[in-house]
């Protein structure tokens, strides 16, 4: 799979990683207030190519990701190894393409949690009356 042009890999406070496909999946679900607080210290794209995550019209307006001038490809490798050291112990680490590449998919796949369980074992249940 190749990497949406926009691709956005967003860490937080905690050194978690979130990866987005556009700059406009990034807006969307990012919420103001947080990037007002630093809640995301760092955004970068797949290249190393630092983000700015901005807020701004305050805690209650839109975010906006812009492109910097500044390219830092080892500070992106940092934070993607200590990512896969506090949040995927015990598998193993990939470097940024590949892990947006992981994070994108995983994130795209059908979920299967309880409510649709529940729900494929109801609608069992009617078919079989």
């Amino acid at each position: 799979m190749d990497l949406p042009a926009d691709t956005v890999l967003v860490f937080d406070r905690d050194e978690d990683l979130m990866v987005f496909e556009s700059f406009a999946h990034t807006t969307n679900y990012l919420e103001a207030i947080d990037v007002s607080e630093g809640e995301y210290p760092a955004a970068f794209s797949p290249n190393g190519g630092v983000l700015a995550l901005t807020a701004p019209q305050g805690p209650r307006g839109p975010v906006v990701v812009t492109r910097t001038d500044v390219d830092d490809l080892a500070g992106l490798h940092r934070r993607v190894a200590r990512y896969w050291e506090r949040h995927q112990q015990g598998n193993t680490p990939l470097g940024p393409v590949p892990t947006a590449r992981f994070l994108i998919e995983r994130d795209n796949e059908p979920r299967t949690g309880w409510l649709s369980r529940t729900t494929g074992v109801l609608r069992g249940r009617r078919s079989s009356r």
